[in-house]
């Protein structure tokens, strides 16, 4: 009981002692990863501008380095090319750059690099199928794109995965389209990758 009634006494001493260590601790864990990441300050802004030099995604193993810069007018990004190409770990690296830098992280990218802060972040990468729910992969990716369609705004990132895959491919790329029309019209800023060539023309 005495030892408990002291404690008590100190209560509001100890509690914003724990929350300074927690502060503390975060900070230190924050910058400890930085160094094994090489991670860099970016310059950070609202306006939707992106410019990613030499920038690497933190959890692969000797990743390829890309360039990329969004913005200025120019907010959507569609990429096409064969499988293992890079398409999706581009999109993904952008992803989680822009979280990182949103939870105070430093990310491994050379200086100058610039990252906008987003409103929100939307994402359909992968397979979603669902035996207990009767979902395909297709009609799985078709509900999570809806959602996406639903919230989206100007102030948000979507990232989109192989748009239209997984059905007829003339039906997959009239969806695609229609569906990064949509999403260009809200304003957002979008990266999709796709395995349609023929979308070039009409993204061009």
């Amino acid at each position: 009981m005495y030892l408990t009634g002291l404690i008590e006494n100190e209560q509001s001493t100890i509690n914003i002692s724990v929350e300074t260590m927690l502060v503390y601790d975060c900070l230190f864990a924050k910058a400890k990863y930085s160094e094994q990441i090489n991670g860099t300050k970016v310059k950070v802004n609202e306006s939707h501008h992106i410019n990613l030099i030499e920038a690497k995604h933190p959890l692969l193993t000797d990743p390829v380095p890309l360039n990329l810069t969004l913005g200025n007018g120019v907010h959507a990004l569609v990429i096409t090319g064969p499988n293992t190409g890079g398409k999706t770990v581009t999109i993904k690296t952008v992803g989680i750059l822009t979280l990182m830098t949103q939870c105070g992280f430093h990310i491994p990218v050379q200086e100058g690099s610039e990252i906008s802060i987003f409103q929100s972040i939307y994402v359909d990468i992968g397979d979603g199928q669902s035996i207990e729910e009767n979902l395909s992969t297709f009609s799985s990716r078709l509900v999570n794109v809806i959602d996406i369609l639903r919230k989206t705004n100007d102030r948000s990132l979507v990232l989109v995965d192989e748009l239209g895959s997984g059905t007829d491919p003339s039906e997959g790329m009239g969806l695609a389209i229609s569906i990064l029309d949509e999403l260009y019209e809200k304003g957002a800023t979008i990266l999709a990758t796709t395995h349609f060539n023929e979308m070039k023309k009409i993204c061009h």
